[in-house]
C-alpha cells in the first residue's frame, strides 16, 4: 500500500490508528485504506520512497518508535534512524473530507484494468472514457484531443444510465485488482472500491465529461 501511495504523492502522514490516507499535489486523487498494522502516534513522512528504500536495508524490519522526531528501524544487529518531518509541510488529506453521494456504477475487472494501462503505454494515449455505447458500459483507452486518435475500447456490463465520464490514465494509480467504480456527477469526481481490499479511491472526472 505505501509504495502505491509513493505513485501518489511522496509525503504521507501516518496517523494513530489502522487507517493510512494519502492525497496528491494537485488535489485530484485520494487514496485511503485500513492495514492490519496499527500505529501508536502520528508521524510525517516527506520522502516516502527514500523510507521504503530504508525499510529495505534489512530482512523483516521492526520499526521501534522510542522519540516524537524519530523512528528506528532496526533489522538484525543493523539499525537506522530516520528523522520525521513537520506535518505542517506535508500535503495531506483534509480532515474534513466528507464524501458525496455517488450515483451510478461500473464493475471492472483487474483484466479489463490492466489491458487499458497496457494499451494507453503502447499506443501512447493520454485518456481513458468511461460511457454508455448502445445500452452498454465501455472502457476506451484513447486521445480526446486527436479526432484520428488510435482506440482501444472493452466492452463492460449493460447498464441503462447517460454515461461519458473521462479521466487522466496518468491519475488512475490504484493498487492492481478489480473496482467498483462509481461516480458522483455533480461533484464531477468518481469512487474506486477494490473488490477484495480494504482500499479505495477519489479521483477527480477531466473538465470535459459529458461532453
Amino acid at each position: 500500500v505505501l509504495k502505491n501511495f509513493s505513485d501518489i504523492n511522496q509525503n504521507i502522514l501516518v496517523k494513530q490508528g489502522n487507517k493510512l490516507n494519502t492525497m496528491s499535489t494537485m488535489k485530484n486523487i485520494i487514496g485511503e485504506a485500513q492495514i492490519e498494522e496499527s500505529f501508536e502516534r502520528e508521524f510525517g513522512i516527506y520522502d516516502l520512497n527514500e523510507f521504503l528504500g530504508v525499510m529495505s536495508l534489512g530482512k523483516d524490519p521492526d520499526l521501534l518508535f522510542e522519540d516524537d522526531s524519530f523512528v528506528k528501524v532496526k533489522s538484525g544487529n543493523s539499525t537506522t534512524k530516520y528523522f520525521f518531518s513537520d506535518p505542517s509541510i506535508l500535503v495531506t488529506t483534509p480532515e474534513s473530507f466528507t464524501p458525496p453521494e455517488t450515483d451510478c456504477t461500473f464493475r471492472i475487472s483487474q483484466e479489463e484494468l490492466t489491458a487499458v494501462h497496457k494499451a494507453c503505454a503502447v499506443l501512447q494515449l493520454p485518456d481513458v472514457v468511461i460511457r454508455n455505447d448502445n445500452g452498454n458500459a465501455v472502457i476506451v483507452a484513447t486521445d480526446l484531443k486527436n479526432t484520428t486518435s488510435h482506440e482501444h475500447r472493452i466492452e463492460l456490463n449493460p447498464i441503462d444510465f447517460d454515461a461519458n465520464f473521462h479521466f487522466k490514465i496518468d491519475n488512475l494509480k490504484m493498487i492492481s485488482g478489480g473496482y467498483d467504480m462509481s461516480v458522483a456527477s455533480d461533484k464531477n469526481v468518481s469512487r474506486w472500491t477494490h473488490q477484495t481490499k480494504q482500499i479505495e479511491y477519489w479521483i477527480a472526472l477531466e473538465a470535459t465529461s459529458g461532453q
